[in-house]
């Protein structure tokens, strides 16, 4: 795996033989686009006792239900429908859920009961046929932390999961890619990163943040693709920024030793990492010197692309999105890419009333066509 940066311009000095050879351009969409759960979780995985944890978690549910998942989501459907990409990595698909064996009715309660919501299902409701799922990974996945409300003796049950799906047209064939031979961490159709947050001590057991990749192998337009989505760690206290890094070093290398050079390599998600990190073996630098081309930087115009990040609570009237870490990737010569965009960033994408709701994530999607030479 060490030799990954070697394979990869291999991969690419194959990719540009066929290129000559066929002398052929071919066009693909493809959209990457973070969903956020609604609330930060810092609080929840740093409480340090009972107390302090169930509060956390009740804060969080509030937080969720503040945002309002149904209206977010049919508003990031609607970027995804206006813009009509090929494929799409989406990240942070999160499915709450509450379980209440003990009837305490806070699965119920007005002021968390709009918290309980499966990302996914809304999604593809909301697109209404148009896409439909190729591939997951699991992420976090807690099958139910207790957490009591005010008067309640007996707890009821918090689940978690969080996935990163890729979304395609019911019209183009897919395969899942098989990362079995060099994933020592399976999970759904993708792969577990080895380096991930945790163990996490809580009051009710330990906690582990993972994160993953998955990839899907497609021809559009007569051309061979395979399409990656990722979403790797962030990198601020108290998560040390070596842990995105390792994360990075090893999808590389992942995809340097499985994928064919016939297939021209996307990789999209929320990499956490941007050009402006200074420190040595970021994440974007290390894909730069992978061989990989960051689309956004062959956009004429010198526009900056900020895609992160707006307030928790997503109620700032103006965007201050300030950092450019949700990416597109391409590993063979690309010649040109046209209408990159950055979505979800303008006042009017905002959730209902007009102009005057909520932004429909804390991050803006981005969405690229590419030519190939």
């Amino acid at each position: 795996m060490k030799y990954a940066g070697i394979y990869l311009s291999k991969v690419m000095m194959a990719s540009l033989f066929l290129v000559f050879q066929n002398g052929l351009a071919a066009d693909i969409e493809v959209m990457t686009q973070n969903q956020y759960l609604g609330a930060d979780l810092t609080a929840v995985i740093t409480a340090t006792s009972q107390e302090e944890f169930n509060t956390a978690v009740i804060d969080a549910l509030k937080q969720v239900n503040s945002n309002n998942t149904p209206a977010r989501i049919e508003a990031l459907a609607e970027l995804i429908a206006k813009r009509n990409p090929d494929l799409v990595g989406l990240q942070e698909v999160y499915a709450v859920g509450c379980l209440d064996p003990y009837e305490t009715g806070a699965c119920t309660d007005p002021e968390i009961a709009g918290a309980f919501n499966d990302h996914l299902a809304l999604t593809l409701a909301a697109l209404n046929g148009a896409y439909e799922t190729a591939a997951v990974v699991v992420n976090l996945n807690v099958p139910g932390i207790p957490f009591y409300l005010d008067g309640n003796s007996l707890p009821a049950y918090l689940t978690i999961l969080d996935r990163d799906v890729i979304l395609k047209h019911p019209g183009v064939e897919s395969s899942v890619v098989d990362y079995s031979g060099v994933c020592s961490k399976p999970s759904a159709d993708g792969c577990n990163y080895q380096f991930i947050l945790g163990p996490i001590s809580t009051p009710y057991g330990d906690i582990f943040v993972e994160r993953g990749y998955v990839g899907v192998d497609v021809t559009i337009g007569g051309k061979d693709y395979r399409f990656v989505n990722t979403h790797l760690e962030v990198k601020d206290p108290p998560v040390p920024p070596e842990l995105q890094a390792a994360q990075a070093f090893e999808l590389i290398s992942v995809l340097g030793a499985t994928t064919p050079p016939e297939r021209s390599l996307l990789l999209v998600g929320d990499m956490n990492s941007s050009p402006a990190d200074a420190w040595p073996g970021t994440p974007y630098s290390q894909f730069l010197s992978s061989g990989f081309t960051d689309a956004w930087t062959m956009r004429p115009g010198g526009v900056e692309g900020l895609t992160c990040c707006q307030l928790e609570d997503l109620s700032n009237h103006k965007s201050i999105l300030n950092e450019r870490v949700d990416l597109i990737f391409t590993m063979e010569p690309t010649q040109k890419i046209k209408k990159a965009r950055v979505l979800g960033d303008k006042v009017s994408a905002k959730t209902p009333p007009h102009g005057k709701g909520l932004w429909a994530s804390d991050h803006g999607s981005v969405a690229a066509g590419i030519e190939f030479y």
